[in-house]
């Protein structure tokens, strides 16, 4: 059984409280869930960024971008959709 690795998720460098996959018509989209835009539909324009969790904050501290990696559209609905990554809040 795979268990996802959890990240957190910054859009246009804001964290985000949740993502998702939805299926439309089209294929999939990203359903972004902010805590003052509340939901909407993420497209290519956005820079979306993950963090991995799994390391300490005094760690990723020391990362290059605070371990934050920049990431296409297209990889992160990928990740989300195959169960490989969870999109959680900062510990």
């Amino acid at each position: 059984m795979l268990i996802a690795r959890k990240v957190a998720l910054r859009v246009n460098g804001v964290r985000t409280a949740n993502a998702r996959v939805r299926r439309v018509q089209k294929g999939l989209e990203l359903v972004i869930t902010g805590p003052r835009l509340g939901e909407f539909v993420a497209d290519e324009t956005f820079t979306l960024e993950v963090l991995e969790l799994v390391h300490s904050p005094e760690i990723r501290g020391r990362l290059p971008n605070g371990g934050l990696r920049k990431v296409s559209l297209r990889i992160l609905i990928a990740l989300l959709e195959s169960g490989t990554v969870g999109i959680m809040n900062e510990t």
